[in-house]
């Protein structure tokens, strides 16, 4: 089974604006998106800030988007901190990835946590690691997959000034639930850490990538897609537009 990880679209109402290293959000995600359909994928995970600018539009683009290019595709999302808003919820809720339903996914389930909090930075809701541990249990057969938005291990850049807030308590949870990855987004850059002796993977953001140094930048890297390929074990790879 392949899954493709998308992240960070920050499509705005406006299709022709542009935005940082002056790049186009919809032209580039309908760039990802052409090169990710040529990897034949089984589904589609979006780890959230589908929208930079809370529009109504930024929705749409990115359900058509996604519509033209991979139209028989399933297709799950989390919010990101820009998604903060009503409209994330309304518009895209046949594709919502909730922590009281796992997505099964051939031998694995895929498990979201809505991070969401106040600002760019992120919280751990207790609440929905428990409903998480109740889908772990009702599917013990089956490998589990973690995905959120904010990343949970420190890059010691500037971005930790939005990170996860609570991470010793999802630390904690991890070392009692046999959770093979977390996915995470936010960060705009291919990353791998560990946290209780998994790994965490960033993902490229399919518009600008940002450079994890300690004062604000760009990376001068492509847009791109983190691809996972689940079999009784999980291998993992960037693929980036040309």
């Amino acid at each position: 089974m392949k899954l493709i990880q998308l992240s960070d679209c920050h499509l705005l109402e406006n299709p022709e604006r542009e935005g940082y290293g002056g790049i186009n959000p919809l032209q580039s995600l309908l760039a990802v998106l052409n090169l990710v359909a040529t990897q034949k994928p089984d589904g589609i995970i979006v780890t959230g800030d589908i929208s930079g600018d809370d529009s109504d539009a930024s929705y749409q683009f990115f359900i058509d988007a996604l519509n033209q290019w991979l139209p028989d595709v399933p297709v799950k999302v989390i919010a990101g901190n820009h998604d903060n808003n009503p409209l994330f919820n309304s518009r895209l809720a046949p594709w919502l990835l909730t922590a009281d339903t796992c997505w099964e996914f051939g031998d694995w389930c895929i498990h979201g946590l809505d991070t969401r909090s106040t600002g760019t930075l992120g919280i751990i809701n207790p609440n929905q690691l428990q409903q998480i541990s109740t889908q772990i249990q009702q599917h013990a057969e089956k490998q589990h997959l973690l995905a959120l938005h904010h990343h949970p291990v420190a890059t010691y850049s500037w971005m930790d000034k939005h990170a996860l807030q609570g991470v010793p308590l999802l630390e904690a949870w991890l070392a009692e639930h046999p959770v093979a990855a977390l996915l995470h987004g936010h960060i705009h850059a291919d990353n791998l850490a560990s946290l209780a002796g998994r790994p965490v993977y960033g993902a490229p953001s399919t518009c600008w990538q940002w450079a994890l140094t300690p004062e604000f930048g760009l990376a001068d890297v492509a847009p791109g897609f983190r691809q996972f390929n689940l079999t009784s074990s999980l291998s993992t790879e960037i693929g980036r537009v040309t």
